[in-house]
C-alpha cells in the first residue's frame, strides 16, 4: 500500500493563540447498534432460536466524536438480571468511524438463550459518567433507545481474522513525496527551494516563501517523526498549566494533545486533522464503506460540516489536513490508526 504523510501537512495550522470556545453543540445520539435493539427477542421460545452469537461483539455508531475519556466500560451495562450482575467489556473506540466495539474478555462467553439487557449510562450532571460529545455534551435518548434486549442463541459465531497492523516502512511513506500537494510543509529543508532562503521553501496554496519544516515539525525521516511528532504536544493545543506536557484525559478535549498519541489514535492530533477534511473520507474502490457490521444510517463515514466546524472551533485549528485540494485515501487513514493504536512503532526502520 503507498501511502504519503508529507502529504499531510498541517501547513499553516498550530500557530498563535486560540480562544477557547466553551459552547458546546447538540446533544451525542447513537445512530445505530450490533446487535440491533430486540435482536433474536421474537424467537426465544422457539428449541432453536439462533439468536445473537455467545461470542458476539458490541458494536455502537455515533452521530459525534467522542471525549475519548468516556468511551470507556464504565458507559454501559450488560447483563441477563440485573445491573449489579453486569458483565465486563472491553471498549475500543475508531475515531474515524465514531463507533465503539465492546468485546468480551478472552474465553467469556454469554449464557446461551438468555435475555440480556445492554443499557447506557446516562450523565446526570457535569462530573457524571456516560459518553459525551468531544466538547461535553452528553448521550441523550434518539432512534436508537438506551437501553434494549437481545436474546442469545446457543452457539458462537466464527470471526474473521484481524487485519495486519501497517508497519512503519507503510507508514514513513505517508511523510514523504508529494503525491497530496504538501513537500514543503514539514520537510527538513537546510538548502532553500524553489528560489527561497535557506531553510524555507514555497507555500503550496500561495507560493510566499515559508519557514520548513514549519513550527519544528519534521515528517520527512524517520528521526524527524521520532523526534517530532511521536508524544510531541501539538502547538495548538498548548493551552493547558504545563504546555509541553502531553496529557492522557484532560478536562478539556484538546488540551495539550500530542500530534501522535502511541496506542491512541482518539487522543493523536494528527488523526483529528485529517478527520476535518472530508475528502479523507473518499476510497476510490469502495466509497462509504464501513468496517463494521454496526448499520451506517446515511451511507456516508464523513461527518457533517457543523460537526467538522464544532472541531476547529473546540481545538482543530485552521486548516485541516492534507493541503487543499488534496487528500488521503480511507484505506490510508485506517492504516494510519492502525499503526498508532498499535503503538506507532518505528523501530523496524531503523538500521
Amino acid at each position: 500500500m503507498a501511502i504519503s504523510l508529507t502529504a499531510l501537512g498541517l501547513g499553516g495550522c498550530d500557530q498563535g493563540e486560540p480562544a477557547l470556545d466553551t459552547s458546546r453543540g447538540p446533544a451525542l445520539h447513537v445512530v445505530a447498534t450490533f446487535p440491533a435493539p430486540g435482536t433474536g427477542t421474537d424467537c426465544q421460545s422457539a428449541p432453536n432460536c439462533e439468536g445473537v452469537p455467545l461470542n458476539t461483539d458490541i458494536e455502537l455508531r455515533f452521530d459525534r466524536y467522542l471525549d475519548p475519556a468516556s468511551a470507556i466500560r464504565q458507559s454501559v451495562l450488560l447483563y441477563s438480571t440485573t445491573p449489579d450482575g453486569a458483565i465486563f467489556l472491553q471498549p475500543e473506540y475508531d475515531v474515524i468511524e465514531r463507533v465503539v466495539r465492546f468485546r468480551l474478555f478472552e474465553n467469556d462467553r454469554l449464557q446461551p438463550s438468555t435475555l440480556y439487557t445492554f443499557e447506557f449510562v446516562t450523565p446526570t450532571d457535569d462530573s457524571s459518567g456516560g459518553f459525551r460529545a468531544f466538547d461535553g455534551a452528553p448521550i441523550e435518548a434518539g432512534d436508537v433507545p438506551l437501553k434494549f434486549n437481545f436474546f442469545t442463541g446457543t452457539a458462537d459465531e466464527t470471526k474473521p481474522a484481524e487485519p495486519a497492523v501497517p508497519d512503519c516502512r507503510q507508514i514513513l511513506n505517508l511523510f514523504r513525496g508529494d503525491r497530496a500537494g504538501c513537500s514543503g510543509c514539514h520537510v527538513s529543508t537546510p538548502e532553500g527551494r524553489g528560489g527561497c532562503d535557506p531553510g524555507q521553501a514555497p507555500d503550496p496554496s500561495t507560493g510566499e516563501c515559508i519557514a520548513v519544516p514549519r513550527q519544528g515539525l519534521d515528517l520527512s525521516t524517520l528521526t524527524g517523526v521520532e523526534r517530532t511528532a511521536l508524544n510531541q504536544v501539538a502547538h495548538q493545543t498548548q493551552i493547558g498549566p504545563n504546555a509541553d506536557t502531553p496529557l492522557e484525559n484532560p478536562g478539556r478535549v484538546g488540551v495539550q494533545m500530542p500530534i501522535i498519541d502511541q496506542q491512541r489514535p482518539e487522543n493523536s492530533y494528527m488523526m483529528y486533522k485529517l478527520l476535518r477534511n472530508e475528502s479523507n473520507f473518499i476510497d476510490g474502490a469502495a466509497p462509504g464503506t464501513s468496517n463494521y457490521r454496526v448499520a451506517l444510517p446515511g451511507g456516508n463515514l464523513a461527518p457533517d460540516a457543523a460537526e467538522r466546524d464544532r472541531l476547529r472551533e473546540w481545538f482543530v485549528r485552521l486548516d485541516p489536513m492534507p493541503a487543499q485540494g488534496f487528500s488521503l485515501e480511507l484505506s490510508e487513514l485506517r492504516a494510519l490508526q492502525a499503526w498508532i493504536r498499535a503503538g506507532a512503532d518505528l523501530d523496524a526502520c531503523k538500521p
